[in-house]
């Protein structure tokens, strides 16, 4: 098959998946390190890659503070841009006025949360907002405290699935007309998505979650990330930290 030309000494090519992989990388480890030189943080991989790209999303990226001055260029809002896609998709919806996640498609406030809050937390922030979305509470509330554990369940889903984009294939899911990290952005929420929607499962069937408990107990199976731990992106390949997941409730929004 044929390969498209490339200028000799410019393989800069944002259609091109490795080059994604490349930006993505290079951009998480950007934001890693400026949170190291600043306060000694460790900040997880893919929590600085997604408020990298919020942050690009909200065109924060030439804001004068320098926080996002030294990223590598190119459209790096589009992992954001997937992942509030497949947020809107899942909850706004006619039948869910009043715990929209947001009040446009686009979800502007949640990427302002994801890019303004501490690198390290921008995950969790997501999380709480899908948790606050898909259960609102017994009364309601749109601004109740989440359970801690289901955002922990849907902050580390979001997590894996970001590594799993860095280090394997091209995620298979959403529009395969976009981008690389439009797609890996739209995974990545789906993942968080989905482990909502399982807990919520369980939740609402004690049948089921007995059968799922039974079935895991029944299955050694190697040490996976309990719901209070995070996955950690900050080392090579998929680890953890034994950070745990903070319980305040989500604040008004920006």
């Amino acid at each position: 098959m044929s390969q498209s030309h490339v200028e000799p000494g410019n393989y800069r090519n944002p259609s091109d998946d490795a080059w994604w992989r490349r930006a993505l990388d290079a951009t998480g480890a950007t934001m890693q390190l400026r949170a190291f030189e600043q306060d000694g943080r460790d900040v997880p991989w893919s929590d600085a890659v997604m408020n990298a790209s919020a942050a690009a999303a909200m065109r924060w990226r030439a804001s004068s503070n320098g926080r996002w001055a030294d990223l590598p260029k190119g459209p790096l809002g589009d992992l954001s841009d997937g992942f509030a896609q497949r947020l809107a998709e899942e909850y706004n919806r006619d039948d869910n006025i009043g715990f929209h996640i947001d009040n446009t498609d686009w979800l502007p406030n949640v990427r302002a949360q994801m890019a303004r809050g501490d690198a390290d937390r921008t995950l969790e922030n997501a999380a709480r907002s899908i948790v606050t979305s898909a259960d609102p509470g017994p009364n309601g509330e749109r601004w109740h405290h989440p359970d801690p554990d289901k955002v922990a369940e849907v902050r580390n889903a979001m997590s894996q699935r970001l590594l799993e984009g860095r280090y394997d294939g091209a995620p298979a899911v959403g529009d395969q007309e976009q981008n690389f990290a439009y797609r890996l952005g739209y995974a990545t929420a789906d993942a968080g998505v989905k482990a909502m929607n399982a807990s919520l499962a369980t939740q609402a069937d004690p049948e089921l979650a007995r059968s799922v408990r039974h079935t895991l107990d029944a299955q050694p199976a190697p040490r996976a990330t309990a719901p209070a731990e995070r996955t950690d992106g900050a080392a090579a390949g998929t680890g953890t930290s034994s950070g745990q997941v903070k319980t305040s409730g989500v604040g008004p929004r920006g």
